[in-house]
């Protein structure tokens, strides 16, 4: 008898994954964060090219949402690693709550746990973050609010390629100022903009590394020494610690750092100039 029921669509598989485990690969972090960073970017630009994009425009789209995620990945991981050196971020952590799976997986990178919960693709967050963490208060003068006002528009892209299959919703569409349409609009993303997307992603994490630097060197050399924890502690090898977590390998190898000093004259200079 013909069963109307199935008149509309394929009916579904039974289809099972196998094994879960083949869909993870171990991963140990042993760079900077913004190495981190640089070393993902380069693979993803790397995997497609002008013609490739050209001939399969839905891929791009994908790419974009891997970039952004890959600067949310940065924020996660140089804020985790600023609770782990430094005494007065891990007093205003002390009331985030952090997930007990933690525990059992990336256990090792405990500080991060803090911030699984937080979604680093809205300017708002970042803004919070920084500001509540690490004292860091991001104004119209401050180097990282003009590539996070560009972040912003590249999240609202994203919000659409993620969760609707790429149809801008009409809030995205508002708060990217768009004009009104009739139509839905959908997002294009071609090889040049893939790429301008990157540059607006590579400065946010060039801007917001930078400054925390000079916020940490700050409290390392005027807070950190006044603090029970850190009182009597090895200022240089504190200083080392923070040196790790911000300096890049990558930028020094492509002469693009402006100042290249060595960590012990930087460290020197730091002191000299009282941080100034």
């Amino acid at each position: 008898m013909t069963d109307w029921k199935k008149s509309v669509s394929a009916c579904a598989s039974t289809v099972t994954i196998g094994d879960i485990s083949n869909y993870i690969n171990p991963s140990a972090v042993a760079s900077s964060p913004i190495d981190n960073f640089y070393i993902e970017r380069n693979k993803l630009l790397s995997s497609i090219s002008p013609n490739y994009a050209t001939l399969n425009p839905s891929i791009p789209p994908l790419v974009l949402v891997g970039l952004i995620s890959l600067t949310e990945n940065y924020f996660r991981e140089i804020l985790a690693g600023i609770v782990k050196i430094c005494p007065k971020a891990k007093q205003k952590s002390a009331t985030k709550s952090l997930n007990l799976a933690t525990a059992w997986i990336g256990f090792g990178e405990m500080e991060k746990g803090a911030f699984e919960n937080t979604s680093f693709s809205d300017p708002k967050a970042v803004k919070k973050s920084l500001n509540e963490l690490i004292g860091v208060n991001v104004t119209n003068i401050n180097q990282i609010a003009a590539p996070l006002e560009e972040f912003g528009k590249l999240c609202e892209l994203r919000h659409a390629i993620v969760h609707s299959a790429g149809l801008l919703a009409g809030k995205n569409a508002i708060k990217l100022e768009l004009p009104s349409s009739r139509n839905s609009l959908r997002i294009k993303v071609g090889y040049s903009e893939l790429q301008e997307s990157a540059e607006v992603c590579s400065s946010l994490v060039c801007a917001v590394n930078l400054e925390l630097f000079v916020n940490m060197a700050n409290k390392w050399l005027n807070e950190w020494p006044r603090t029970p924890a850190y009182r009597d502690q090895n200022l240089n090898i504190l200083f080392k610690k923070i040196w790790g977590l911000f300096y890049s390998e990558f930028d020094e190898r492509n002469g693009l750092i402006s100042e290249s000093l060595t960590q012990i004259k930087a460290r020197n200079l730091i002191v000299k100039t009282n941080a100034a």
